[in-house]
C-alpha cells in the first residue's frame, strides 16, 4: 500500500514538473515573439524616419534649384519706348525681352542704335534714342558701350565734348562736311584744317561715322 502511495506521488510530481516546463517554454516563446515584434516595429519606424528625412532633403534641393532658376535682376529702360520704367527680369535676359515688357518702341524711335541681342546687366540703364536725336547728333546712348559722337551729324555743342575740340575746330568740322559731304571714315576728320594725327588720336575712340 505504501509503495503504491509513493508510486502515485512520483507520477503526480512528474506531471507537475511537465506542466511547469511546458508553461516555461510558452513564456519564453511569447517573450521572443514580443522582442521580434518590437524589433520589426522599431526598424519599420526607422525606415519611415529615413524616408521622411530623404523626402525633406529632396524638397530642400528642389527649392534651392528653383531659387537658382528664378534669380532675377533689375533693368531701367527709357527713351522712345511705350512704357518707361524699371523691370524685374531673369538674369540671362536680352535687351529685346526687356523691350517687350516695356511695350516696344514708339513711332519716333531710332531702331538701329541699340543692340537688341545683348544680354542685360543688373542695375543698368538702357536708352532708346529718337530719330531726331540721331539726326542732329544730340543723343546719348547708354548701351553698355562708350558714348560715340557721329561727326557727320553732330552739332557744335556735341563736337566740343570731344577732347581738344573747341568751338572754332567744331565749326571747321561742320564747314568741311557742308562743303565736301559726309566723312566716309573717322580718319577723314584729319582733312579738316587744324586736326592732325595728334588731335585725331585723342578723339578716335570717341567718334563714329554713320
Amino acid at each position: 500500500m505504501k509503495n503504491k502511495w509513493y508510486y502515485g506521488a512520483f507520477i503526480l510530481l512528474v506531471i507537475v514538473v511537465g506542466i511547469i516546463y511546458v508553461s516555461s517554454e510558452n513564456s519564453v516563446s511569447i517573450e521572443v515573439d514580443k522582442d521580434t515584434k518590437d524589433n520589426v516595429e522599431y526598424n519599420a519606424g526607422a525606415e519611415d524616419n529615413n524616408e521622411e528625412y530623404n523626402t525633406d532633403d529632396e524638397d530642400n534641393n528642389k527649392e534651392d534649384n528653383a531659387e537658382e532658376l528664378e534669380k532675377t535682376i533689375y533693368v531701367h529702360i527709357c527713351g522712345e519706348v511705350v512704357n518707361e520704367g524699371v523691370y524685374n527680369v531673369k538674369e540671362d535676359s536680352r535687351v529685346y525681352e526687356v523691350l517687350e515688357l516695356a511695350g516696344g518702341l514708339t513711332d519716333q524711335a531710332a531702331t538701329d542704335y541699340v543692340n537688341l541681342a545683348r544680354q542685360v546687366k543688373d542695375g543698368e540703364k538702357i536708352i532708346f534714342p529718337s530719330k531726331e536725336q540721331m539726326e542732329t547728333g544730340e543723343f546719348c546712348i547708354d548701351d553698355g558701350e562708350e558714348k560715340l559722337v557721329n561727326i557727320n551729324t553732330a552739332s557744335i555743342e556735341k563736337l566740343t565734348t570731344l577732347s581738344g575740340i573747341g568751338e572754332s575746330r567744331a565749326k571747321l568740322i561742320i564747314d568741311y562736311r557742308e562743303e565736301h559731304g559726309d566723312f566716309e571714315t573717322i580718319e577723314d576728320i584729319m582733312k579738316v584744317s587744324g586736326i592732325k594725327e595728334g588731335a585725331f588720336n585723342k578723339i578716335k575712340d570717341s567718334i563714329i561715322v554713320k
